[in-house]
């Protein structure tokens, strides 16, 4: 972590003589996408996790005197940095020591295709602004086979660093390959501590609706099978339908032949009583046409002829 430098208000420099922005352009447009992609993940609503307020910035002037000539890192990162509420004016346009209290805790330098010197002057320069941290990130390999080298405040010089880790910071450097705004290639991204990407909120954005996506994929099939095991309940309550619709219909045409068949029963007894028993047989056929039973009837029609009186007849359907 950087020291605090500490001012009182009559210590301020005059500052109205320095060459504070000179609207130098960037070499180039991948460039221009690494340096966003290290600064706007701090303000896109990703998870990061540093507990202090912070300065993430590119190409912004470091001067941390009066008549410094500044040195303007391609990145950098300052914690426990009030709000900016007025960027507006200028003491606090560009990154003045005396104004922030402090140095940056991280800068980065992005090697282009024709180097800057960066480890040689700007070395030198950033530790002599006592920085903790100067990473150098070579993607194309210009100055040696490493893509990333890290140096350490030790004393006033910098050491290499083994890792891309800040514990005082808790965040590292570590590359990528992926795709970000519709470029695919390796990139240099913030970490945490085992070595997660540091995900931007426009990725945090894209894997919710993504999930938000599969989701609703996985709520239209189970509706899809909802509506399909729907469709084969209602059509086996078809099947039952019709088939009970065919039993009702044997049963009315049993029915139907029930009736038929007592009919015929009833005026085969009444034939046989009238010719047994004359007009006698009236009263007890008015009982015997109540009978249900067909075997019955059919009893009562074999036994006419071998029954001598009416009682002997109804004790036939009476017992």
């Amino acid at each position: 972590m950087s020291e605090k430098l500490t001012l009182l208000p009559h210590e301020y420099p005059d500052t109205s003589n320095m060459i504070l922005e000179d609207d130098t352009p960037l070499d180039s447009f991948i460039n221009e996408k690494q340096q966003r992609l290290l600064t706007t993940v701090f303000y896109s609503g990703a998870e990061i996790p540093i507990n202090a307020p912070f300065i993430v910035a590119a190409n912004v002037g470091l001067f941390s005197y009066v008549g410094d000539s500044g040195i303007v890192p391609d990145v950098f990162l300052s914690l426990n940095i009030p709000g900016g509420e007025q960027w507006w004016k200028r003491n606090v346009r560009s990154y003045l020591f005396w104004e922030f209290g402090k140095s940056p805790d991280v800068v980065i330098e992005i090697v282009s295709p024709t180097p800057g010197n960066e480890l040689g002057s700007k070395l030198t320069k950033y530790a002599q602004l006592r920085i903790p941290y100067y990473v150098l990130y070579d993607p194309l390999q210009k100055l040696s086979k490493t893509f990333v080298q890290v140096f350490q405040l030790h004393g006033s010089s910098y050491i290499p660093k083994n890792d891309a880790w800040f514990a005082d910071v808790n965040l590292g450097l570590i590359l990528w390959n992926g795709v970000f705004e519709n470029l695919n290639g390796t990139w240099l991204r913030w970490c945490d501590e085992l070595g997660n990407v540091i995900k931007t909120g426009d990725e945090i954005a894209a894997e919710k609706n993504l999930e938000i996506s599969q989701k609703d994929t996985q709520i239209s099939q189970k509706d899809a099978e909802i509506s399909q095991k729907d469709a084969e309940i209602s059509q086996k309550d078809t099947q039952i339908s019709q088939k009970d619709a065919e039993i009702s219909q044997k049963d009315t045409q049993i029915s139907q032949k029930d009736v038929q068949i007592k009919q015929a029963l009833l005026l085969a007894i009444e034939m046989g009583l009238k010719l047994k028993f004359g007009d006698e047989y009236v009263g007890i056929l008015s009982d015997i046409s109540q009978i249900e039973d067909l075997k019955l009837l059919e009893a009562i029609a074999s036994q006419i002829p071998q029954i001598s009186s009416m009682d002997e007849l109804r004790k036939l359907f009476s017992e």
